[in-house]
């Protein structure tokens, strides 16, 4: 029996979050987390059958890799090429666009130069966000981290 796109998509979810919990297991470094991330998501991408199918592949693993490097404490030289490869790519949806600009603002004690960029890149998602409607539970929630990172930033004194 041929399996389904849907299913073939539940089954990269579930495998991307099976390599996750055995790299997050074995406390595993931010380089061999990304590693594995890019050679997982180039598997994915001969398995894929389109082009937009590994462009969203290569979206989803930028995601999770561009976190990743926020979580270690990654510096700009690290950061800044995940963060233009995730604006080359484009964005998997509104979330990965608000993920980003969110991490990128929480970021900036550690590159407090890019402050102007960073608050642009939100403001951005938040005018977004505006024309969602109000009642939208992603409006909401995104409005909720846009104000968490204002306030991260807030606290080590950075403002727009």
């Amino acid at each position: 029996m041929r399996r389904t796109r849907k299913d073939w998509w539940h089954s990269v979810s579930r495998r991307t979050d099976d390599l996750l919990v055995q790299l997050f297991k074995a406390d595993t470094p931010y380089t061999e987390i990304k590693r594995a991330m890019l050679a997982q998501a180039e598997e994915f991408k001969q398995e894929a059958r389109t082009p937009a199918e590994r462009l969203h592949v290569d979206r989803l693993a930028m995601q999770l890799i561009i976190t990743q490097a926020y979580a270690s404490g990654a510096g700009w030289e690290e950061f800044g090429p995940l963060l233009r490869r995730c604006q080359r790519l484009g964005y998997a949806d509104i979330t990965h666009r608000i993920n980003v600009a969110c991490l990128y603002v929480q970021s900036l004690p550690r590159f407090p130069e890019k402050a102007r960029r960073a608050f642009a890149m939100l403001d951005a998602v938040e005018q977004t966000l505006k024309r969602i409607r109000k009642s939208h539970y992603l409006r909401r929630e995104g409005m909720l981290g846009i104000a968490h990172a204002r306030g991260v930033a807030a606290s080590v004194g950075l403002k727009r």
